[in-house]
């Protein structure tokens, strides 16, 4: 109802406006309130936004992610039904070096897979070497597919070394590899080549050789060239 005071005088009834406070004027403790409370929902929608786009990510991420993620496991499970001479080792608690060569596929998931992992006395350090030619001493090396054309190569690289070599590629194991991952309907299998294992003069545990695809070399000798 307009102030009948208001209205005699012939002024005005004041307007929303003129209820605002002057410049310099700290606003009620209850639209402070309401305006900590909408900062406060927009910092949560933005979240959700986020977390949102997080989730469709990983989504939208390639199959090879939890492949390399299940093959980073399996090499952990192979490490305990290796055994390598003590001449791999310059004592008996020194490190056990796994490598990769070339792109590597796991990304940190090897790294995590590893990290403060032990086999034996031994401690586990991760490696990588771009190129055939940068590959140095190590325990296990593991050849991506990338590589599956440089196969012959790594092979020479590493003979007579008790490294054990591990790849993904095709016909791998019978080219020199140890141990070759497969995927055949979607699920990770391997297989073993006993004869480059003895080459490297590694000793696989019967029960390893039991859940592998044994697999013989191509030609009836691995020697290098001469």
């Amino acid at each position: 109802m307009v102030d009948d005071r208001a209205t005699k005088s012939g002024s005005r009834p004041l307007s929303p406006a003129s209820h605002r406070p002057p410049a310099g004027v700290a606003p009620p403790p209850e639209s402070r309130e309401h305006a900590g409370s909408f900062a406060r929902t927009r910092a949560w929608l933005s979240a959700v936004f986020v977390a949102i786009a997080v989730l469709l990510t990983a989504a939208a991420a390639p199959v090879q992610v939890s492949e390399h993620a299940a093959k980073a496991a399996m090499l952990l499970k192979f490490l305990s039904y290796v055994k390598w001479p003590e001449s791999a080792f310059e004592t008996p608690t020194s490190v056990l070096r796994i490598a990769v060569v070339g792109v590597d596929p796991f990304g940190r998931v090897l790294d995590e897979t590893f990290k403060d992992k032990k086999i034996g006395a031994h401690p586990v350090e991760i490696v990588r070497f771009k190129s055939v030619s940068e590959i140095e001493d190590c325990h296990l090396l593991f050849a991506p597919d990338s590589e599956s054309s440089r196969v012959e190569r790594i092979v020479e690289k590493i003979r007579g070394k008790p490294v054990l070599l591990v790849g993904e590629s095709k016909g791998f194991a019978a080219a020199g590899g140890c141990i070759n991952f497969q995927v055949v309907d979607k699920k990770i299998s391997f297989e073993i080549n006993p004869d480059a294992a003895k080459r490297a003069e590694l000793e696989l545990s019967s029960q390893l050789l039991k859940l592998a695809k044994i697999v013989k070399d191509d030609k009836s000798e691995q020697e290098p060239p001469r």
